[in-house]
This record gives structure tokens, sequence and C-alpha cells, in this order.
């Protein structure tokens, strides 16, 4: 793990990125996020206000938590003792799900101009869960010891009452991100996408966004980083990590730089919420239901509607 110093300077490294991708954006005038890629928008402070009231909360509630020993209970439940390898195997797992979701797309176009579509969710299942849990699982080839009776069940299991505290920045964040004046409007069912069965869609995202996204970067590398790094170490590397990562599949904007940057102020702001309320909590489905709720914003009239 990183010395104080270290760890600080990581931290003040990531601190950097945001302050630099946000001045470049509002100094281009690029100062609002297209949401879900293409057609729900709205000027970059309405996303931190929610994201920062939120962190605050997950702090404050409860004040404090036994965090001293979780380290090494983190360690005992997946029975690591070489962070560092499995680590750098998981960003080359990320790297080839982009990687893999271009040539993919290719390959399939040629059996059917349809079929690319499919290209995204089957490498990202491919090469975020299967590939993954063949390095790095329970029973995977880079395992150094078998992992405690815990380790398949970290996150899922949640015995302590007061990691269900997060439930109530959780509902902050969610009055926060519709009900307050200066929130822009949702998006109406006519400016939701067209040309695909939507339950269908909202189905298929929901379990390869969010739940796959959530085990990913929280429960699988995060976790890894912060007892390699430390905590907030961790949780800023994952978020930026999760914020380019989110803009690369994305295709809102013209300018590969203005996509970089949008990732890092706007997925990577989600990230570090994310991150934090995984760190403080280790409760899966707290996060899962966060991300869900973000991610579903833009459907919601259709679901209301419906």
């Amino acid at each position: 793990m990183l010395a104080t110093p270290k760890r600080r300077s990581v931290v003040a490294a990531g601190a950097a990125v945001y302050v630099a991708a946000g001045a470049l954006l509002y100094a281009t005038g690029h100062a609002a996020v297209h949401a879900a890629s293409y057609y729900a928008s709205g000027p970059l402070t309405e996303l931190w206000l929610p994201v920062l009231a939120a962190m605050l909360l997950i702090r404050l509630l409860p004040w404090r938590t036994p965090v001293e020993a979780e380290a090494d209970q983190l360690r005992r439940d997946l029975g690591i003792r070489h962070l560092r390898p499995e680590v750098v195997a998981l960003l080359g797992c990320l790297l080839a799900f982009h990687v893999g979701d271009v040539l993919l797309g290719f390959a399939l176009g040629m059996v059917n101009p349809a079929f690319p579509a499919l290209s995204y969710d089957i490498a990202k299942v491919l090469f975020l869960l299967i590939v993954p849990m063949i390095l790095i699982g329970p029973e995977g080839i880079m395992r150094y010891t078998v992992g405690g009776p815990r380790s398949a069940r970290l996150g899922l299991r949640v015995p302590d009452w007061w990691r269900w505290a997060g439930l109530v920045a959780v509902a902050v964040y969610m009055y926060l991100a519709l009900f307050t004046p200066w929130t822009s409007p949702l998006p109406t069912p006519y400016t939701l996408p067209t040309g695909y069965a939507l339950w269908a869609r909202i189905l298929l995202a929901f379990a390869d966004s969010v739940v796959l996204g959530e085990i990913f970067f929280r429960a699988v590398l995060q976790t890894r980083l912060e007892l390699l790094l430390g905590r907030w170490p961790g949780i800023v590397v994952t978020a930026l990590v999760y914020g380019v990562s989110s803009a690369v599949a994305t295709h809102a904007y013209p300018q590969w730089w203005v996509i970089v940057a949008m990732g890092v102020v706007a997925q990577g702001s989600a990230g570090l919420l994310f991150g934090y309320l995984w760190s403080r909590y280790r409760n899966l489905w707290v996060n899962i239901l966060l991300h869900g709720f973000i991610s579903g914003l833009t459907v919601l009239p259709v679901i209301l509607s419906g």
C-alpha cells in the first residue's frame, strides 16, 4: 500500500485531471452534458450539486464505521497476496472490451447489417465478466491463494444495519435530480431514441451497464485499487477510468477531446459518487439502486406513462 505522501499525490493528480477537463469544457463552450449519450442534456452544475450533496451524506451517515479492520477483512475475503498483477489484468480486460467492441461490430456487420448493435453488449459480457472470472475468479488461473467463503459474496450479503445508511444519500440524490427548481425538464417520450424495442433495451442496459458495471468497476477493480493504493486514491483512479471508459463508448460529440473531457467531468463525477458509496458501505445493492436510477432518468417518462 502506498505511503501517505504518495496517496496524496495520486489524489492531487486526479483532482488536477478533473479541474483541467472542466476548465477545457467551459473554455470551449461545452458546459452542458448529454446524458445517456444522445438525448437528455443539462448544465454540468446540475450534475455536480446532487453528487456533492449525496457524498456529504455518505460521509455523515454514520459518522464512524469500523474501517480500520476492513482492509484486513477484505484481504481475507478475497484471498489476495499480489494485487498489482490482478489490477493490470483487469485494466487489460477493459481495454480488450473496447477493442473487442469495434472488431465484433465489424465482424457482425459482415453477417447482418443489424447485428453490429449487439457488439457492445457481447463484448462487455465477454471481457468484463467472463474473462475476469477466468483470470481472477475464486478458481481463476491468476489466484495466488484460495479465497475465503465470503469472497464470491462481497457486497451482496449485508449483515450490518449501518451499511444500508447509503439509502438516505440515494434518496436525497433522487430528490435533487428530479424536483429542485434548477433541474432540467425530463425528456418526453418523443425525445427518447427510437428504432428498437425500448423495454428490451432498458432491461439489457440495466443488466450490462448497471449491474455488470458496478460489479466490475466497484466490487472488483476499485476494491483491489483501494487495497493497493489506499482508499481515496483507489476511488479517484477508478472514477477516472470509469469516466473515460464510459466516454469512449459514446459518440455524443464530434471531437474526441470533448468526449474524453466530458467523460471525466460527467461520468467521472458519477464515478466518484459510486466509488465513495461502495467504499463507505460495501453494499452492492445500494450502488445498483443509485446507478440504475441515474441510468433510468432518461426513460422515466415512458415508465410513468406506461
